[in-house]
Protein backbone atom coordinates (compact mmCIF):
# COMPACT_ATOMS: atom_id res chain seq x y z
CA UNK A 1 0.00 0.00 0.00
CA UNK A 2 1.09 3.54 -0.67
CA UNK A 3 1.40 5.95 2.26
CA UNK A 4 -2.04 7.40 1.48
CA UNK A 5 -3.69 3.99 1.87
CA UNK A 6 -4.37 3.57 -1.85
CA UNK A 7 -3.06 0.31 -3.35
CA UNK A 8 0.04 0.80 -5.45
CA UNK A 9 -0.38 0.54 -9.19
CA UNK A 10 1.09 -2.61 -10.70
CA UNK A 11 3.13 -1.94 -13.81
CA UNK A 12 4.35 -3.94 -16.78
CA UNK A 13 7.81 -3.98 -18.28
CA UNK A 14 8.36 -4.63 -21.98
CA UNK A 15 11.62 -5.06 -23.85
CA UNK A 16 11.63 -2.60 -26.77
CA UNK A 17 13.38 -4.23 -29.74
CA UNK A 18 13.61 -4.21 -33.50
CA UNK A 19 15.17 -6.51 -36.05
CA UNK A 20 17.99 -4.12 -36.93
CA UNK A 21 21.20 -6.14 -37.25
CA UNK A 22 23.39 -3.75 -35.26
CA UNK A 23 22.25 -1.00 -32.94
CA UNK A 24 18.62 -0.26 -32.04
CA UNK A 25 17.94 3.15 -30.51
CA UNK A 26 21.60 3.79 -29.68
CA UNK A 27 23.67 4.25 -32.87
CA UNK A 28 27.26 3.12 -32.56
CA UNK A 29 27.00 0.84 -29.54
CA UNK A 30 27.94 -2.15 -31.68
CA UNK A 31 31.53 -0.91 -31.15
CA UNK A 32 31.37 -2.16 -27.56
CA UNK A 33 32.95 -5.65 -27.44
CA UNK A 34 30.15 -6.74 -25.08
CA UNK A 35 27.38 -5.84 -27.52
CA UNK A 36 25.77 -8.70 -29.48
CA UNK A 37 23.42 -6.64 -31.66
CA UNK A 38 25.32 -7.66 -34.77
CA UNK A 39 24.16 -11.26 -34.17
CA UNK A 40 20.45 -10.49 -34.60
CA UNK A 41 20.58 -12.27 -37.95
CA UNK A 42 20.96 -15.56 -36.07
CA UNK A 43 18.12 -17.23 -34.19
CA UNK A 44 20.21 -17.82 -31.07
CA UNK A 45 20.07 -14.10 -30.29
CA UNK A 46 16.28 -14.11 -30.20
CA UNK A 47 15.98 -17.39 -28.30
CA UNK A 48 18.32 -16.12 -25.57
CA UNK A 49 16.48 -12.80 -25.39
CA UNK A 50 13.11 -14.54 -25.02
CA UNK A 51 14.35 -16.82 -22.24
CA UNK A 52 15.92 -13.86 -20.42
CA UNK A 53 12.68 -11.87 -20.72
CA UNK A 54 10.57 -14.69 -19.33
CA UNK A 55 13.00 -15.19 -16.46
CA UNK A 56 12.54 -11.52 -15.61
CA UNK A 57 8.71 -11.73 -15.86
CA UNK A 58 8.71 -9.22 -18.73
CA UNK A 59 5.17 -8.88 -20.09
CA UNK A 60 6.09 -8.83 -23.77
CA UNK A 61 8.83 -8.09 -26.26
CA UNK A 62 7.67 -5.12 -28.31
CA UNK A 63 9.22 -5.34 -31.79
CA UNK A 64 9.33 -2.08 -33.73
CA UNK A 65 9.79 -2.26 -37.49
CA UNK A 66 10.73 -0.20 -40.53
CA UNK A 67 10.92 -1.13 -44.18
CA UNK A 68 13.95 0.96 -45.12
CA UNK A 69 16.39 3.27 -43.40
CA UNK A 70 16.21 7.04 -42.87
CA UNK A 71 17.38 9.01 -45.89
CA UNK A 72 16.77 12.58 -44.71
CA UNK A 73 20.15 13.63 -43.29
CA UNK A 74 22.25 14.68 -46.30
CA UNK A 75 19.62 12.97 -48.49
CA UNK A 76 21.34 9.62 -48.08
CA UNK A 77 21.23 6.35 -46.13
CA UNK A 78 25.02 6.45 -45.74
CA UNK A 79 25.02 7.83 -42.16
CA UNK A 80 22.74 5.01 -41.00
CA UNK A 81 24.85 2.42 -42.81
CA UNK A 82 27.99 3.66 -41.08
CA UNK A 83 26.23 3.78 -37.70
CA UNK A 84 24.70 0.33 -38.14
CA UNK A 85 21.33 1.70 -36.99
CA UNK A 86 17.85 1.17 -38.48
CA UNK A 87 19.32 -0.57 -41.50
CA UNK A 88 19.29 -4.28 -42.41
CA UNK A 89 16.10 -4.86 -40.40
CA UNK A 90 14.80 -8.41 -40.00
CA UNK A 91 11.09 -9.06 -40.58
CA UNK A 92 9.66 -9.31 -37.02
CA UNK A 93 7.07 -11.91 -38.01
CA UNK A 94 9.85 -14.41 -38.76
CA UNK A 95 11.23 -14.14 -35.22
CA UNK A 96 8.22 -14.82 -33.03
CA UNK A 97 7.42 -18.51 -33.49
CA UNK A 98 10.91 -19.55 -32.45
CA UNK A 99 10.81 -17.35 -29.33
CA UNK A 100 7.38 -18.70 -28.44
CA UNK A 101 8.73 -22.25 -28.63
CA UNK A 102 11.19 -21.62 -25.77
CA UNK A 103 8.77 -19.68 -23.53
CA UNK A 104 5.36 -20.24 -22.00
CA UNK A 105 4.10 -16.86 -20.79
CA UNK A 106 6.03 -14.13 -22.59
CA UNK A 107 4.02 -12.07 -25.09
CA UNK A 108 5.10 -10.56 -28.39
CA UNK A 109 4.01 -7.20 -29.80
CA UNK A 110 4.63 -7.07 -33.56
CA UNK A 111 4.57 -3.93 -35.69
CA UNK A 112 2.70 -4.10 -39.01
CA UNK A 113 1.53 -1.28 -41.25
CA UNK A 114 -2.01 -0.59 -42.43
CA UNK A 115 -0.46 1.41 -45.26
CA UNK A 116 1.17 -1.46 -47.12
CA UNK A 117 -0.09 -4.87 -45.93
CA UNK A 118 -3.47 -5.90 -47.32
CA UNK A 119 -6.06 -6.58 -44.58
CA UNK A 120 -6.56 -10.22 -45.54
CA UNK A 121 -2.83 -10.99 -45.53
CA UNK A 122 -2.37 -9.29 -42.18
CA UNK A 123 -5.36 -11.08 -40.69
CA UNK A 124 -3.97 -14.43 -41.80
CA UNK A 125 -0.47 -13.69 -40.46
CA UNK A 126 -1.68 -12.68 -37.01
CA UNK A 127 -4.22 -15.51 -36.77
CA UNK A 128 -1.43 -17.93 -37.62
CA UNK A 129 0.85 -16.49 -34.95
CA UNK A 130 -1.95 -16.41 -32.39
CA UNK A 131 -2.53 -20.12 -32.94
CA UNK A 132 1.17 -21.03 -32.88
CA UNK A 133 1.90 -19.02 -29.71
CA UNK A 134 -1.24 -20.11 -27.83
CA UNK A 135 -2.57 -16.57 -27.96
CA UNK A 136 0.50 -14.55 -26.96
CA UNK A 137 0.66 -11.97 -29.76
CA UNK A 138 -0.23 -8.33 -30.05
CA UNK A 139 -0.36 -6.11 -33.12
CA UNK A 140 1.27 -2.68 -33.02
CA UNK A 141 -0.94 -0.85 -35.53
CA UNK A 142 0.98 1.78 -37.49
CA UNK A 143 0.21 4.04 -40.43
CA UNK A 144 3.54 4.44 -42.24
CA UNK A 145 4.92 7.98 -42.57
CA UNK A 146 8.37 7.46 -44.12
CA UNK A 147 8.88 8.66 -47.69
CA UNK A 148 11.78 6.25 -48.18
CA UNK A 149 9.51 3.35 -47.23
CA UNK A 150 6.83 4.58 -49.63
CA UNK A 151 9.34 4.70 -52.49
CA UNK A 152 10.73 1.28 -51.61
CA UNK A 153 7.23 -0.18 -51.81
CA UNK A 154 6.36 1.34 -55.17
CA UNK A 155 4.70 4.63 -54.18
CA UNK A 156 5.72 8.17 -55.06
CA UNK A 157 4.95 9.55 -51.61
CA UNK A 158 3.14 8.81 -48.37
CA UNK A 159 -0.60 9.34 -48.03
CA UNK A 160 -1.39 12.57 -46.12
CA UNK A 161 -1.51 12.12 -42.34
CA UNK A 162 -5.25 12.36 -41.58
CA UNK A 163 -6.21 10.31 -44.64
CA UNK A 164 -3.87 7.56 -43.46
CA UNK A 165 -5.95 7.38 -40.29
CA UNK A 166 -9.24 7.44 -42.19
CA UNK A 167 -7.94 4.50 -44.21
CA UNK A 168 -6.77 2.77 -41.02
CA UNK A 169 -10.24 3.00 -39.45
CA UNK A 170 -11.73 1.14 -42.42
CA UNK A 171 -8.80 -1.30 -42.36
CA UNK A 172 -9.67 -2.13 -38.75
CA UNK A 173 -13.32 -2.72 -39.67
CA UNK A 174 -12.27 -5.26 -42.28
CA UNK A 175 -9.80 -7.18 -40.11
CA UNK A 176 -12.34 -7.28 -37.25
CA UNK A 177 -14.75 -8.92 -39.71
CA UNK A 178 -12.15 -11.47 -40.76
CA UNK A 179 -11.21 -12.28 -37.15
CA UNK A 180 -14.54 -11.92 -35.35
CA UNK A 181 -17.44 -12.22 -37.82
CA UNK A 182 -16.66 -15.11 -40.12
CA UNK A 183 -16.35 -18.18 -37.87
CA UNK A 184 -18.65 -19.14 -34.99
CA UNK A 185 -17.03 -20.25 -31.74
CA UNK A 186 -18.35 -23.80 -32.33
CA UNK A 187 -17.52 -23.99 -36.04
CA UNK A 188 -14.62 -26.44 -35.52
CA UNK A 189 -16.12 -29.91 -34.99
CA UNK A 190 -13.82 -32.64 -36.42
CA UNK A 191 -16.79 -35.02 -36.49
CA UNK A 192 -15.55 -38.36 -37.84
CA UNK A 193 -18.99 -39.94 -37.99
CA UNK A 194 -20.56 -37.15 -40.06
CA UNK A 195 -17.34 -36.46 -42.00
CA UNK A 196 -17.35 -32.77 -41.09
CA UNK A 197 -14.21 -30.90 -40.12
CA UNK A 198 -15.61 -27.37 -40.07
CA UNK A 199 -19.37 -26.89 -39.95
CA UNK A 200 -20.36 -24.89 -43.07
CA UNK A 201 -23.47 -23.66 -41.27
CA UNK A 202 -21.22 -21.93 -38.73
CA UNK A 203 -18.94 -20.14 -41.21
CA UNK A 204 -20.02 -17.10 -43.20
CA UNK A 205 -18.39 -15.10 -45.94
CA UNK A 206 -17.21 -11.57 -45.28
CA UNK A 207 -18.45 -9.09 -47.89
CA UNK A 208 -16.85 -5.69 -47.60
CA UNK A 209 -17.19 -2.89 -50.13
CA UNK A 210 -15.76 0.31 -48.72
CA UNK A 211 -14.04 3.50 -49.74
CA UNK A 212 -10.51 2.10 -49.47
CA UNK A 213 -10.92 -1.69 -49.40
CA UNK A 214 -12.99 -4.44 -50.98
CA UNK A 215 -13.00 -8.07 -49.91
CA UNK A 216 -15.11 -11.17 -50.40
CA UNK A 217 -13.74 -14.07 -48.39
CA UNK A 218 -14.16 -16.49 -45.53
CA UNK A 219 -11.92 -15.52 -42.61
CA UNK A 220 -8.46 -16.96 -43.31
CA UNK A 221 -8.32 -19.25 -40.26
CA UNK A 222 -10.61 -20.79 -37.67
CA UNK A 223 -10.84 -18.87 -34.37
CA UNK A 224 -7.48 -18.46 -32.66
CA UNK A 225 -7.12 -18.20 -28.86
CA UNK A 226 -7.55 -14.41 -28.85
CA UNK A 227 -9.22 -14.04 -32.27
CA UNK A 228 -8.11 -10.40 -32.44
CA UNK A 229 -4.55 -9.93 -31.15
CA UNK A 230 -3.93 -7.45 -28.35
CA UNK A 231 -4.08 -4.07 -30.11
CA UNK A 232 -1.17 -1.69 -29.57
CA UNK A 233 -0.74 1.79 -31.05
CA UNK A 234 1.29 4.97 -30.84
CA UNK A 235 0.16 8.39 -31.94
CA UNK A 236 -0.67 11.61 -30.11
CA UNK A 237 -1.89 13.80 -32.97
CA UNK A 238 -5.64 14.55 -32.86
CA UNK A 239 -6.25 11.81 -35.45
CA UNK A 240 -3.94 9.44 -33.58
CA UNK A 241 -5.69 10.04 -30.26
CA UNK A 242 -9.10 9.43 -31.84
CA UNK A 243 -7.84 6.17 -33.35
CA UNK A 244 -6.29 5.08 -30.05
CA UNK A 245 -9.37 5.82 -27.97
CA UNK A 246 -11.46 3.68 -30.33
CA UNK A 247 -9.19 0.73 -31.03
CA UNK A 248 -6.04 0.53 -28.88
CA UNK A 249 -5.61 -1.54 -25.74
CA UNK A 250 -1.92 -0.74 -25.16
CA UNK A 251 -0.61 2.67 -26.21
CA UNK A 252 3.01 3.70 -26.54
CA UNK A 253 3.43 7.35 -25.54
CA UNK A 254 6.44 9.63 -25.87
CA UNK A 255 7.74 12.32 -23.58
CA UNK A 256 10.91 13.19 -21.73
CA UNK A 257 9.29 14.05 -18.40
CA UNK A 258 5.94 13.09 -16.82
CA UNK A 259 4.26 16.50 -17.00
CA UNK A 260 4.80 16.48 -20.76
CA UNK A 261 2.92 13.19 -21.14
CA UNK A 262 0.15 13.13 -18.54
CA UNK A 263 -2.15 15.41 -20.57
CA UNK A 264 -2.12 13.07 -23.56
CA UNK A 265 -2.86 10.06 -21.35
CA UNK A 266 -5.73 11.82 -19.59
CA UNK A 267 -7.19 13.01 -22.92
CA UNK A 268 -7.18 9.52 -24.47
CA UNK A 269 -8.69 7.94 -21.36
CA UNK A 270 -11.46 10.57 -21.38
CA UNK A 271 -12.14 10.03 -25.08
CA UNK A 272 -12.30 6.27 -24.57
CA UNK A 273 -14.79 6.71 -21.73
CA UNK A 274 -16.91 8.92 -23.99
CA UNK A 275 -16.91 6.04 -26.50
CA UNK A 276 -18.28 3.66 -23.85
CA UNK A 277 -14.97 1.98 -23.03
CA UNK A 278 -13.50 1.38 -19.60
CA UNK A 279 -10.58 3.85 -19.57
CA UNK A 280 -8.62 1.61 -17.21
CA UNK A 281 -8.63 -1.09 -19.89
CA UNK A 282 -6.30 1.08 -21.95
CA UNK A 283 -2.70 0.65 -20.83
CA UNK A 284 -0.07 3.33 -21.47
CA UNK A 285 3.62 2.54 -21.91
CA UNK A 286 6.34 5.18 -22.00
CA UNK A 287 9.71 4.60 -23.63
CA UNK A 288 12.75 4.69 -21.37
CA UNK A 289 16.47 3.88 -21.76
CA UNK A 290 18.00 3.31 -18.32
CA UNK A 291 21.67 2.63 -17.66
CA UNK A 292 22.00 0.63 -14.44
CA UNK A 293 24.85 -0.24 -12.12
CA UNK A 294 25.07 -1.85 -8.68
CA UNK A 295 26.68 1.41 -7.60
CA UNK A 296 26.43 4.93 -8.98
CA UNK A 297 30.09 4.67 -9.98
CA UNK A 298 29.44 1.51 -12.00
CA UNK A 299 26.42 3.08 -13.71
CA UNK A 300 28.38 6.23 -14.54
CA UNK A 301 31.23 4.16 -15.99
CA UNK A 302 28.74 2.36 -18.26
CA UNK A 303 27.36 5.72 -19.36
CA UNK A 304 30.82 7.07 -20.17
CA UNK A 305 31.63 3.94 -22.19
CA UNK A 306 28.36 4.35 -24.11
CA UNK A 307 29.14 8.02 -24.68
CA UNK A 308 32.52 7.08 -26.14
CA UNK A 309 30.90 4.61 -28.54
CA UNK A 310 27.99 6.87 -29.53
CA UNK A 311 27.78 7.64 -33.25
CA UNK A 312 27.06 11.37 -33.40
CA UNK A 313 26.20 11.49 -37.10
CA UNK A 314 24.01 8.42 -36.70
CA UNK A 315 22.15 10.19 -33.90
CA UNK A 316 21.66 13.26 -36.10
CA UNK A 317 20.44 11.05 -38.94
CA UNK A 318 17.89 9.48 -36.58
CA UNK A 319 16.67 12.92 -35.49
CA UNK A 320 16.38 14.01 -39.12
CA UNK A 321 14.55 10.81 -40.02
CA UNK A 322 12.01 11.19 -37.20
CA UNK A 323 11.35 14.88 -37.89
CA UNK A 324 11.83 15.01 -41.69
CA UNK A 325 14.27 17.92 -41.21
CA UNK A 326 17.77 17.64 -42.71
CA UNK A 327 20.30 18.88 -40.15
CA UNK A 328 23.34 18.35 -42.35
CA UNK A 329 23.35 22.06 -43.24
CA UNK A 330 24.74 22.91 -39.80
CA UNK A 331 28.54 22.70 -39.11
CA UNK A 332 29.03 19.94 -36.57
CA UNK A 333 30.59 22.04 -33.79
CA UNK A 334 28.89 25.39 -34.30
CA UNK A 335 25.83 26.58 -32.40
CA UNK A 336 22.73 25.94 -34.51
CA UNK A 337 21.00 29.10 -35.67
CA UNK A 338 17.32 28.22 -35.87
CA UNK A 339 15.46 31.08 -37.46
CA UNK A 340 15.21 30.81 -41.22
CA UNK A 341 14.40 27.36 -42.59
CA UNK A 342 11.08 25.44 -42.43
CA UNK A 343 11.01 23.30 -39.32
CA UNK A 344 13.46 25.45 -37.33
CA UNK A 345 10.73 26.47 -34.86
CA UNK A 346 9.87 22.83 -34.23
CA UNK A 347 13.55 21.96 -33.66
CA UNK A 348 13.88 24.86 -31.23
CA UNK A 349 10.89 23.58 -29.21
CA UNK A 350 12.37 20.07 -29.06
CA UNK A 351 15.73 21.40 -27.86
CA UNK A 352 13.99 23.40 -25.14
CA UNK A 353 12.33 20.18 -23.97
CA UNK A 354 15.68 18.42 -24.00
CA UNK A 355 17.10 21.21 -21.81
CA UNK A 356 14.27 20.78 -19.29
CA UNK A 357 15.09 17.09 -19.07
CA UNK A 358 18.86 17.42 -18.69
CA UNK A 359 18.92 20.66 -16.71
CA UNK A 360 21.66 21.76 -19.10
CA UNK A 361 21.10 25.08 -20.89
CA UNK A 362 24.33 25.06 -22.91
CA UNK A 363 23.90 26.08 -26.57
CA UNK A 364 23.01 23.23 -28.89
CA UNK A 365 25.51 22.16 -31.51
CA UNK A 366 24.86 19.28 -33.90
CA UNK A 367 27.50 17.26 -32.05
CA UNK A 368 25.70 17.70 -28.72
CA UNK A 369 22.34 16.84 -30.29
CA UNK A 370 23.74 13.80 -32.10
CA UNK A 371 25.25 12.44 -28.90
CA UNK A 372 22.01 13.10 -27.01
CA UNK A 373 20.02 11.20 -29.63
CA UNK A 374 22.48 8.31 -29.63
CA UNK A 375 22.05 7.90 -25.86
CA UNK A 376 18.29 7.79 -25.53
CA UNK A 377 17.09 10.82 -27.48
CA UNK A 378 13.32 11.18 -27.25
CA UNK A 379 13.22 8.81 -24.25
CA UNK A 380 14.16 9.57 -20.66
CA UNK A 381 17.53 7.96 -19.99
CA UNK A 382 18.20 7.75 -16.24
CA UNK A 383 21.64 6.64 -15.07
CA UNK A 384 22.05 5.14 -11.61
CA UNK A 385 21.48 2.35 -9.15
CA UNK A 386 18.33 0.20 -9.17
CA UNK A 387 16.92 2.35 -6.36
CA UNK A 388 17.57 5.58 -8.28
CA UNK A 389 16.06 4.28 -11.53
CA UNK A 390 13.07 2.81 -9.68
CA UNK A 391 12.45 6.28 -8.24
CA UNK A 392 12.23 7.62 -11.81
CA UNK A 393 9.77 4.88 -12.72
CA UNK A 394 7.63 5.75 -9.68
CA UNK A 395 7.60 9.42 -10.68
CA UNK A 396 6.19 8.47 -14.10
CA UNK A 397 3.60 6.16 -12.52
CA UNK A 398 2.40 8.69 -9.97
CA UNK A 399 2.45 11.84 -12.08
CA UNK A 400 1.68 10.69 -15.63
CA UNK A 401 -0.51 7.64 -14.80
CA UNK A 402 1.50 5.28 -17.00
CA UNK A 403 0.91 1.53 -16.75
CA UNK A 404 4.30 0.33 -17.88
CA UNK A 405 7.52 0.96 -19.73
CA UNK A 406 8.95 0.00 -23.11
CA UNK A 407 12.60 -0.39 -22.19
CA UNK A 408 15.26 0.26 -24.82
CA UNK A 409 18.77 -1.04 -24.43
CA UNK A 410 22.16 0.61 -24.81
CA UNK A 411 24.06 -2.63 -25.33
CA UNK A 412 22.50 -6.05 -25.73
CA UNK A 413 22.08 -8.31 -23.83
CA UNK A 414 23.88 -6.40 -21.05
CA UNK A 415 21.24 -3.72 -20.65
CA UNK A 416 18.40 -6.26 -20.59
CA UNK A 417 20.30 -8.42 -18.08
CA UNK A 418 20.62 -5.38 -15.82
CA UNK A 419 16.86 -4.85 -16.02
CA UNK A 420 16.15 -8.46 -15.07
CA UNK A 421 18.83 -8.87 -12.40
CA UNK A 422 18.95 -5.38 -10.86
CA UNK A 423 15.79 -3.36 -11.57
CA UNK A 424 13.07 -6.04 -11.51
CA UNK A 425 13.88 -7.16 -7.94
CA UNK A 426 13.74 -3.54 -6.76
CA UNK A 427 10.37 -2.94 -8.42
CA UNK A 428 9.04 -6.19 -6.97
CA UNK A 429 10.28 -5.20 -3.52
CA UNK A 430 8.29 -1.97 -3.82
CA UNK A 431 5.15 -3.87 -4.83
CA UNK A 432 5.11 -2.24 -8.25
CA UNK A 433 5.59 -5.34 -10.39
CA UNK A 434 4.19 -8.84 -10.36
CA UNK A 435 6.39 -11.66 -9.08
CA UNK A 436 4.91 -14.05 -11.62
CA UNK A 437 2.60 -13.94 -14.61
CA UNK A 438 -1.07 -13.57 -13.68
CA UNK A 439 -2.23 -16.56 -15.74
CA UNK A 440 0.31 -19.33 -16.12
CA UNK A 441 0.43 -20.37 -19.76
CA UNK A 442 -2.28 -17.83 -20.52
CA UNK A 443 -2.84 -15.56 -23.48
CA UNK A 444 -1.28 -12.11 -23.72
CA UNK A 445 -4.67 -10.48 -23.08
CA UNK A 446 -5.30 -12.68 -20.01
CA UNK A 447 -1.95 -11.67 -18.53
CA UNK A 448 -2.30 -7.99 -19.37
CA UNK A 449 -5.81 -7.68 -17.93
CA UNK A 450 -5.28 -10.29 -15.22
CA UNK A 451 -8.50 -12.20 -15.88
CA UNK A 452 -8.25 -15.92 -16.60
CA UNK A 453 -10.51 -17.07 -19.41
CA UNK A 454 -10.94 -13.57 -20.89
CA UNK A 455 -8.83 -13.88 -24.04
CA UNK A 456 -11.05 -11.94 -26.43
CA UNK A 457 -11.63 -8.23 -26.83
CA UNK A 458 -13.21 -6.63 -23.73
CA UNK A 459 -16.97 -6.19 -23.84
CA UNK A 460 -16.86 -2.41 -24.26
CA UNK A 461 -14.38 -2.48 -27.11
CA UNK A 462 -15.54 -1.33 -30.56
CA UNK A 463 -14.25 -4.57 -32.13
CA UNK A 464 -16.70 -6.55 -30.02
CA UNK A 465 -19.55 -5.28 -32.19
CA UNK A 466 -18.31 -7.55 -35.00
CA UNK A 467 -18.85 -10.84 -33.20
CA UNK A 468 -20.23 -13.71 -35.29
CA UNK A 469 -23.93 -13.30 -35.97
CA UNK A 470 -24.09 -9.60 -35.04
CA UNK A 471 -24.43 -8.42 -38.65
CA UNK A 472 -22.49 -5.27 -37.79
CA UNK A 473 -20.75 -3.86 -40.87
CA UNK A 474 -18.61 -1.20 -39.22
CA UNK A 475 -18.61 2.55 -38.81
CA UNK A 476 -16.73 3.01 -42.08
CA UNK A 477 -19.54 1.38 -44.06
CA UNK A 478 -22.16 3.38 -42.15
CA UNK A 479 -20.27 6.57 -42.96
CA UNK A 480 -20.12 5.58 -46.62
CA UNK A 481 -23.87 4.88 -46.64
CA UNK A 482 -24.60 8.19 -44.95
CA UNK A 483 -22.43 10.02 -47.46
CA UNK A 484 -24.36 8.32 -50.27
CA UNK A 485 -27.68 9.23 -48.66
CA UNK A 486 -26.54 12.83 -48.33
CA UNK A 487 -25.59 12.98 -51.99
CA UNK A 488 -28.96 11.47 -52.95
CA UNK A 489 -30.91 13.91 -50.79
CA UNK A 490 -29.05 16.81 -52.37
CA UNK A 491 -30.45 15.88 -55.81
CA UNK A 492 -33.81 17.61 -56.56
CA UNK A 493 -36.79 15.25 -56.67
CA UNK A 494 -37.96 15.33 -60.30
CA UNK A 495 -40.59 12.61 -59.99
CA UNK A 496 -44.26 13.43 -60.61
Amino acid sequence: MASNGIPKKRIFLNFFENGCVGSHMAPGQWRDPLDKGHTKDRIEYWLNLAKLAERGKISFIFIADSYTSHEVYSGSADPMLRAGAQIAVMDPVTLVSSMAAVTKNLGFGITASTSYMTPYMLARTFSSLDHLTNGRVGWNVVTSWSKSSARALGHEDVVPHDERYACAHEYMDLVYKLWESSWADDSVVWDRERRIAYDPKKVQRVEHKGKYFNASAIGPLHPSPQRTPLLCQAGTSPAGKAFASKHAEAIYVGGLFPSQTKGNIAAIRASAAANGRNPKQILFFVGISPILGKTIEEAQAKYERARENADVIGGLAQFSGYTGIDLSRFPIDEVMELKEQPGDTAIHSMLENFNKTTGNSDPWTPRRLGEFMALGGFHPAPVGTPEMVADVFEEWINEADVDGFNISYTITPGSQEDIVDLLVPELQKRGLMWTDYEVEGGTLRENIYGVKGESGLPSGHYGNKFKYGSGFEGDSIEALKNAGDAETSAVPDRTI
